[in-house]
């Protein structure tokens, strides 16, 4: 009986364990997305559409 109760120990500590990293996960997403609205130009790679093709912060290639 001692081998089973290792592991109901074993898998209520990998549940706990578990639901701390998804509410972390949860509020750290939360967090950027909070403070990544507007701003400059912040996705390496991304085609973008500039209103003023001539702007010197537009990086689009139209």
């Amino acid at each position: 009986m001692g081998k089973d109760m290792d592991v109901l120990i074993m898998a209520r500590r990998f549940t706990i364990i578990t639901l701390f990293a998804a509410i972390f996960a949860f509020s750290f997403s939360a967090a950027v997305n909070r403070n990544a609205g507007g701003g400059a130009q912040s996705h390496f790679g991304a085609n973008y559409t500039c209103t003023d093709r001539f702007s010197p912060t537009c990086t689009a290639l139209n």
